[in-house]
């Protein structure tokens, strides 16, 4: 059965059992999705949208943005979810390069200048239209579209199929147990392969699915209480924001029972007498989402960092040296992952797809670009990337594509973009080093940045920027990037006082008043903010504080105190 038609099962099975909520008070029924869903369906059938269109989906993270998609799947067409977030000119190249037939977004703005044919979301019908008639879509034809960041400046979109996704759905809901008993959180942001995880199995089993506001997914408490008070069975946590709460002092998280966390490494294990069972998760969005899972619950040696586990039953993982040979258990090579939930490939990128999407033994696979190990248990280690690509704050990031909108400033002769990594090897900030054009330097920093922040998503922004007079090479030719980071250590200033803090907590959350224990996510703080206290610091103090550090960290007198150890 597939997922469209999982999800029917579920609205004729219990049409009044509640299917979606989000943070604005909207509560739908599975009789109320399935019914908004068709009717938009049939406007953008209506509207000229056939199967293998790409609809772009620019929108609020709220229950209507679900809908749509679940409608553009309906129309045999392919989603294409965008994040808001994101700044107007990046949202632009994404929406070109995507090549949509119809733009959905509220973005009066974006709509003006996109190029494509647009409506707003209210000018869609949600009630009492027509259904659509079957729309004749094949299984390999796409079912959404999500991009990544891309080595050569750009970013790229990985296609998936229906028929991946129907495999994938099926396949994740008997991993997690998803059923109708289920209450699960939706917190990943549009755009996300997290979000497949997060709604398609637990609708099409008859689950709840409960979405978060921003304020409370981007708080350690806040997320804490928010999980308790809406009574979540089952959600996904981000590394970091699970680190923090593994932190917290009796957390008390209601009736979670499985919290699933992936998108960047894990570098800890939860502490004994936590009261929910971790799930690690690990695969590329070019295979859906998760390919190999760990119970780190149950994981019996703590001596290593959590592993990524085994493949899901429908997943062939192979471990194999860069001949494409297979290599002995216990030998590191790079992670190729088979089956049927392996994209179609990237969009109007016919050599990145070649290069990635590979034949092996008569069976087509994506090379992860991973490094690992297989443990003697049959696990999965996760030891590194084999090129320069890092997770950041649970995102892929190609420094090449924060290298290129570096070198469009005017002042930026050559750049070179490499991330900063903490004791787990997890990239922690990312260090712009620049050599200006005659005439420049320094001074331009600002307006560097500034640059660079309407061009990227915050997460791409680099939190420092060093001037060098000239980018070191390897032998090979190619810029040394290890070589810039182990030298631009400068002379060691002070730690700063806790007073010295504050004055940074009061212009990034944009209050008064705070003290030295203002707690920065009790104030209005989340995760972009702390990547611009993070560069806030650096400017003005001259320090270099990672975002993690102030997720555990999240006061002045306790982040004063952090850095205070680090200096002795």
């Amino acid at each position: 059965m597939d997922m469209l038609d999982a999800v029917a099962r579920q609205v004729r099975r219990a049409p009044d059992a509640l299917a979606l909520t989000d943070h604005r008070g909207t509560r739908l029924t599975y009789a109320e999705l399935d019914s908004a869903a068709r009717t938009a369906a049939g406007a953008l059938t209506s509207l000229g949208i056939r199967p293998g269109d790409r609809v772009g989906l620019v929108l609020p993270r709220t229950a209507d943005l679900f809908v749509l998609e679940l409608a553009v799947l309906l129309a045999g067409a392919c989603f294409t979810p965008l994040d808001q977030a994101q700044p107007a000119d990046r949202l632009r190249l994404l929406v070109r390069r995507a090549s949509v037939a119809l733009l959905i977004t509220d973005d009066e703005e974006l709509a003006g200048a996109a190029g494509v044919p647009t409506v707003r979301p209210d000018e869609l019908p949600t009630r009492d239209g027509p259904a659509p008639r079957d729309p004749g879509a094949r299984p390999e034809d796409p079912a959404y579209c999500l991009f990544t960041s891309g080595s050569t400046g750009t970013p790229v979109g990985a296609l998936i199929s229906r028929a991946a996704l129907d495999v994938y759905v099926a396949a994740y809901a008997r991993l997690v147990g998803a059923s109708p008993r289920e209450r699960g959180a939706q917190i990943g942001s549009p755009g996300f392969d997290v979000t497949i995880d997060e709604l398609w199995p637990f609708l099409s089993t008859g689950a709840s699915v409960h979405i978060t506001s921003d304020a409370d997914r981007s708080s350690p408490r806040a997320l804490v209480d928010w999980l308790r008070a809406n009574r979540i069975t089952q959600t996904y946590v981000p590394p970091l924001l699970l680190e923090s709460i593994f932190r917290l002092d009796g957390v008390d998280l209601g009736e979670v029972r499985l919290i699933r966390t992936g998108g960047e490494r894990l570098a800890a294990y939860p502490p004994p007498g936590f009261p929910s069972r971790v799930l690690n998760e690990y695969g590329p969005t070019e295979t859906v989402a998760g390919a190999v899972f760990c119970d780190v619950s149950a994981w019996p040696d703590r001596g290593i960092l959590p592993p990524i586990g085994t493949p899901l039953p429908h997943i062939r993982a192979s471990v194999r040296d860069p001949r494409g040979a297979p290599v002995p258990p216990g030998t590191p090579g790079e992670l190729y992952l088979g089956g049927p939930t392996v994209g179609i490939g990237y969009v109007g990128d016919e050599k990145r797809t070649a290069r990635r999407f590979v034949e092996v033994g008569g069976e087509r696979c994506f090379r992860t670009g991973d490094l690992v190990r297989e443990l003697p248990s049959g696990d999965l280690e996760f030891l590194r990337r084999l090129d320069d690509q890092v997770q950041l704050l649970g995102k892929r990031v190609e420094p090449g594509e924060t290298e290129s909108a570096a070198v469009a400033h005017p002042a930026v002769r050559r750049a070179a973009v490499a991330a900063a990594t903490d004791d787990a090897g997890r990239a922690e900030r990312l260090v712009c080093f620049v050599e200006w054009h005659p005439g420049h330097g320094d001074a331009d920093t600002a307006d560097l940045r500034a640059h660079l922040s309407r061009l990227l998503p915050g997460h791409m922004v680099p939190t420092e920027v060093r001037t060098v007079d000239r980018l070191p090479t390897t032998p090979a030719g190619k810029i040394d990037r290890r070589a810039l980071l182990r030298a631009r250590s400068g002379p060691a200033r002070p730690a700063p006082t806790p007073q010295a803090l504050v004055p940074v907590w009061e212009r990034v959350l944009g209050v008064t008043g705070l003290t030295v224990h203002s707690d920065f996510f009790l104030h209005g703080g989340d995760s972009a903010r702390a990547v611009t206290a993070v560069t806030e610091i650096g400017l003005r103090l001259g320090l270099r504080v990672s975002v993690r550090e102030v997720f555990v960290h999240p006061t002045p007198a306790k982040l004063a105190e952090r850095l205070t150890e680090d200096k002795q």
